[in-house]
């Protein structure tokens, strides 16, 4: 009776997310694979761990800091070329979630941690990834090349809902009427805030208190930390801080003197609601709570 062929031999490549990116561009980029269709038959086959558990949803959003896993054939291993790209940069995809696509407008999630756009060519931006992905896409599909233009700063340690839009125009309207739409934040504080409530806004240092107000909502209480929604965005975070500070409260991770346990700032733009009337058209855009936001006020 003929020996049985030894079983090949397995190596088990781990790593740590640094990006918040769906789990089958993380395979790809990691292991340098050819499609994306490789990495998503490798997940649902069952061969990818997250944490140590098997995950066979392709798509699903890996949070910065989780462990993947991934048993390799050291043979193929060996025959991969050594300039194999190990940044998820695909033609086809996406490292962030999409929120909201029609033919005037695209949203993205910006991850905590990634720049949102920056004059300097060589900054690896998050708006650079989506720029060049919707041309790719463009032009792929046999269309003529649009313009892609991003609409609203979100800071490098925060997170949230970004706008980029496809022309020019929309976007210098947006612009010019961003303090007229409407925006939905959540905060994570160290310290305890009432039920509910409003801050009054200081619009200049010494100013008086102006007539405007920012609503908001405490929705999650751990003792230390409180999770607080917000009717403002990011851009007036400035004008709630007096506010906060009233309550002996700071927002964690915005300020050398706040604290951190996230290693990001606490800071998660999850709703805009974007009108235009040249369009006559309505968009409104939500996202989840951060599940890190949850875990500190557990």
């Amino acid at each position: 009776m003929a020996a049985r062929p030894p079983r090949p031999k397995l190596n088990i490549r781990r790593w740590t997310s640094e990006i918040e990116a769906p789990l089958h561009a993380l395979v790809r980029s990691e292991l340098g694979l050819g499609s994306t269709t490789a990495s998503r038959n490798l997940i649902k086959g069952g061969a990818v761990r997250v944490d140590g558990e098997v995950v066979k949803i392709p798509s699903l959003v890996i949070p910065v800091g989780q462990e993947i896993s991934v048993p390799e054939e050291k043979e193929a291993r060996r025959a991969e070329p050594a300039n194999a790209a190990k940044s998820i940069r695909p033609e086809d995809d996406l490292p962030f979630e999409v929120l909201y696509e029609d033919n005037d407008i695209f949203c993205y999630l910006k991850p905590a941690g990634w720049v949102l756009a920056s004059p300097n060519p060589r900054v690896d931006t998050s708006f650079t990834r989506v720029k060049e992905y919707l041309i790719a896409r463009d032009v792929a599909q046999g269309g003529p090349e649009r313009s892609v233009h991003f609409v609203n700063m979100i800071d490098k340690d925060s997170s949230g809902i970004a706008v980029v839009v496809r022309d020019m125009g929309l976007r210098k309207r947006l612009q010019e009427s961003w303090s007229e739409q409407r925006f939905e934040t959540y905060l994570l504080l160290q310290g305890e805030m009432p039920e509910d409530g409003e801050f009054s806004a200081r619009r200049k240092p010494g100013e008086k208190y102006s007539a405007r107000k920012f609503p908001f909502r405490r929705m999650r209480s751990g003792g230390r930390y409180t999770i607080l929604k917000v009717q403002a965005g990011t851009q007036d975070i400035p004008e709630i801080l007096p506010g906060l500070r009233h309550h002996n409260c700071m927002v964690c991770g915005l300020g050398q003197q706040a604290p951190d346990p996230l290693g990001r700032q606490g800071v998660h733009l999850f709703r805009v609601v974007l009108t235009d009337k040249e369009l006559d058209a309505m968009w409104e855009v939500k996202t989840r709570m951060p599940k890190e936001f949850l875990r500190v006020v557990k």
